[in-house]
């Protein structure tokens, strides 16, 4: 069966840690759709392309005068490390359980339960929505006018490099061209410096 890789989900692939459209975590709808590792194995945090409100504004308020959700935010860098990926995912983990967002502890200690749409879940993401990390504008379509060719030159690097995928019709994700024997770490090597490579613009 055919693996989906839902891109910008968090797994163990930079990009499988991603979501695109997350401004559905303010409505509760908590995404965490982890495409599990060949061996059962699920994500244990996420890393949300963007978050941005869509709702429409009232009176005489614009654009110009509505408030940034944005604002007081952690950006993470094109070339953030993973220990400074994590040290965000952490401090946003860690609210959403103190606000009494279920969790998946046998999971990691920073696994959130994507299944908990209860009411304590959707405060507690309202309430988080300041930790939740912001992609890098690379890796956003409303900040990055290159972003679809530069997410076709990701998928042509990860398949150049061995891992053979095909990419999804909108570019939202990839799946796997069957089974692969590529270990885990030489297929977040090559994810790393896909991304690089292809949304720095050295693609271009």
């Amino acid at each position: 069966m055919a693996r989906t890789m839902t891109a910008m989900t968090h797994s163990s692939l930079p990009l499988r840690r991603r979501v695109l459209g997350a401004a559905a975590l303010l409505s509760g709808a908590l995404v965490l759709t982890g495409c599990g590792d060949s061996d059962g194995g699920s994500s244990t945090r996420q890393d949300v392309a963007s978050l941005h409100s869509d709702a429409p504004t009232t009176g005489k308020a614009s654009a110009s005068t509505a408030p940034d959700t944005d604002a007081g935010r952690p950006r993470l860098r094109l070339d953030s490390s993973d220990a400074e990926r994590d040290h965000y995912w952490h401090i946003y983990a860690t609210c959403l359980k103190d606000h009494g967002h279920k969790m998946l502890p046998q999971r990691g200690p920073d696994s959130i339960d994507q299944t908990d749409q209860s009411p304590e879940a959707k405060a507690a993401t309202k309430a988080c929505a300041d930790k939740l990390p912001l992609q890098p504008p690379e890796l956003d379509r409303s900040t990055n006018p290159h972003y679809d060719d530069d997410y076709r030159a990701y998928v042509k690097c990860l398949n150049r490099e061995g891992l053979k995928v095909t990419a999804l019709p909108d570019n939202s994700g990839w799946t796997y061209d069957g089974d692969t024997t590529m270990s885990q770490a030489r297929q977040t090597e090559i994810d790393k410096n896909c991304t690089m490579e292809a949304f720095g613009g050295k693609a271009r």
